[in-house]
């Protein structure tokens, strides 16, 4: 890799590199929060100036988050923990929206100077490495220097290009704008729009203030990935810091159905952190929690609370969309939309999953679908039920698995932002066995929604039924920490089949009993093998005759078939086949 020294630095190189830093700064990982983009605009501005290696914690303090002269980084760890959440987010955004920009930003541990590189595959061959721009002394020659500078003239007209293309794309996007975001299939006046004030400092101290406004940066920002919430721009709602605040009257203003406030304290090492959200329309508390936390490491901390939090409101069998769901409910046929026609659908087969509640839920999204035909939540629930009709036997006439694809493929055309619609179409993929698209719709869900429990759990299923169980059991423990209500089912199967597999029998039964879904077919199925390895002939004959019951021909391949349907390996398949044969189920079956 060759290194160009600042000195020798063209305009052009320095405006691509500043117009990569603007696409950085307005995507959703940056967008909510003004010191992230100020931090990153500061050291790649001052690096470009050839002042890298004059970066320290105090200049970035002072210049950056306002501190006096008095700081001491020693007593306020701000730039520390902050550069630590810099360099997170760099990594996602380059995971995700950045993963084709001809330049990569990044901030190395142990200082403030990033690296900058120039990729080569946006370069024209000419045989030289990726260009790599640190504060490094100078080792280049007047001759290769000139080189560089031709190339790089090439190169500059496609970065602006680029550049161009990724500000228009996100200006669209209309992140800024206190109505929250928007994208193709997403009708912004049908979802509810959310304030997040500013959590209130408790600690006495206002040295902290940037603890709490950090997190609830944080929560702005997880929270704008919520493909069916709009989140109101952080300038919008932090004019109301240190404020009294009517609730009531700040959603009429503002235009917000929900408002989330909460506080935060610190005493040594102890932190407390409260929330509650509530609904602007009513004055009602919607839900609230308080967490207790040692301060062991900050910035783990922080991340725990906010995922949590955001977990427990957005999302899947969160309390913005129970509470949207009741009012769904109470609508007149005259007010009904195709959104109001989704919640209904998801709330119908929200705990109960049988073939008349998969009928009406089925039915409420066709009614949505007829209603807005690109309405893109509709679609993709409509998919995802496809999906769930035909794995689990809801549906008498599932839908043919190549439509399933179809539709799922659909649903991320119309909103490629929408982690549930990547989702979707990933256990499309899954379970019509194209396992490369599966791995990359779901590493693109999982990057989009991290705080999503249902996602999260229902991805960590499959990739721990195709071989890694290591990743998914890790996932869905996750997925359960942050909400057990959106991971019941899926976090169960995951942990008691990959222990079974590892010969922990006792826990596979522990968990498996846990799980609510005691009653569907597959819970049979997959219990079976349990008491098969722990001798419990009568229990396993009690739970054959109840899948009797429901499929009167169930035959050993009926065990084969369901665990293949998962993708399961050749040698996983013999392991829960050897606890159904010790089980006696299918003797039992021979001897009728």
């Amino acid at each position: 890799m060759t290194v160009i020294s600042l000195n020798c630095q063209s305009d052009s190189e320095q405006k691509a590199i500043r117009d990569q830093v603007a696409r950085i700064v307005n995507s959703p990982a940056f967008q909510q929060s003004r010191r992230r983009q100020r931090f990153l605009e500061y050291i790649v501005n001052e690096t470009l100036a050839g002042r890298g290696e004059k970066l320290k914690g105090y200049n970035v303090a002072l210049a950056v988050f306002d501190r006096p002269s008095t700081f001491d980084a020693a007593v306020d760890p701000i730039v520390r923990i902050e550069a630590a959440r810099l360099r997170e987010k760099l990594r996602e955004y380059y995971d995700t929206d950045g993963q084709c920009d001809p330049i990569r930003i990044e901030l190395p541990k142990g200082g403030y100077a990033p690296r900058i590189e120039f990729r080569e595959s946006q370069a024209p061959a000419t045989g030289h490495e990726p260009s790599e721009i640190t504060q490094r002394p100078e080792q280049s020659a007047l001759s290769q220097h000139t080189a560089k500078l031709r190339r790089w003239q090439i190169i500059v007209a496609v970065l602006a290009l680029l550049a161009l293309g990724g500000r228009a794309a996100w200006l669209t996007r209309d992140h800024w704008a206190p109505a929250g975001k928007g994208g193709p299939g997403v009708a912004l006046a049908d979802v509810p729009a959310v304030a997040v004030l500013p959590f209130t400092n408790l600690s006495g101290d206002p040295k902290q203030d940037y603890f709490s406004d950090g997190l609830t940066e944080d929560i702005l920002t997880e929270l704008s990935r919520a493909r069916d919430l709009r989140v109101l721009a952080r300038n919008t709602t932090f004019q109301y810091k240190g404020e009294p605040v009517d609730v009531m009257k700040l959603g009429r203003d503002l235009g917000a159905r929900y408002v989330l406030e909460g506080s935060i304290q610190r005493s040594d090492d102890r932190l407390r952190v409260t929330a509650q959200l509530i609904d602007a329309k009513t004055g009602t508390h919607v839900w609230a929690d308080r967490y207790d936390r040692a301060m062991a490491d900050v910035f783990l901390v922080q991340d725990e609370i906010v995922n949590t939090i955001v977990a427990k409101i957005a999302g899947s069998y969160g309390a913005i969309e129970r509470n949207e769901a009741k009012a769904a409910a109470r609508k007149s046929p005259n007010e009904v939309r195709a959104y109001d026609l989704v919640l209904r659908a998801r709330e119908t087969m929200q705990w109960d999953w049988t073939s008349e509640t998969f009928a009406k839920a089925r039915g409420l999204l066709n009614e949505a679908v007829a209603l807005d035909p690109a309405n893109a939540r509709a679609r993709r629930e409509l998919a995802w039920f496809a999906i769930l009709g035909w794995v689990f036997r809801l549906d008498e006439t599932p839908m043919p698995p190549a439509e399933i694809v179809e539709q799922a493929a659909k649903a991320v055309e119309l909103d490629s932002a929408d982690a549930r619609a990547r989702m979707v179409a990933a256990s499309a993929y899954f379970f019509t066995k194209q396992l490369e698209l599966f791995a990359r719709e779901a590493d693109q869900a999982l990057a989009l929604a991290p705080y999503d429990a249902e996602i999260i759990a229902v991805l960590a299923c499959m990739i721990s039924s195709a071989g890694d169980h290591e990743r998914g059991v890790a996932l869905a423990e996750k997925a359960n920490g942050l909400n057990a209500d959106a991971a019941t089912g899926w976090y169960h199967s995951t942990v008691y089949t990959a222990a079974y597999l590892r010969g922990d029998y006792a826990r596979a039964l522990e968990v498996a009993r846990q799980n609510q879904d005691q009653e569907m077919f597959y819970s049979y199925l997959e219990i079976i093998p349990i008491y098969g390895q722990l001798g419990m002939r009568q229990e396993a004959l009690d739970a054959w005759r109840m899948l009797q019951k429901g499929y009167p021909g169930a035959s050993a391949e009926t065990f084969d078939d369901w665990w293949r349907l998962w993708n399961m390996r050749d040698e996983d398949v013999a392991k829960l086949m050897d606890g159904v044969y010790k089980s006696g189920v299918l003797d039992q079956q021979a001897g009728q």
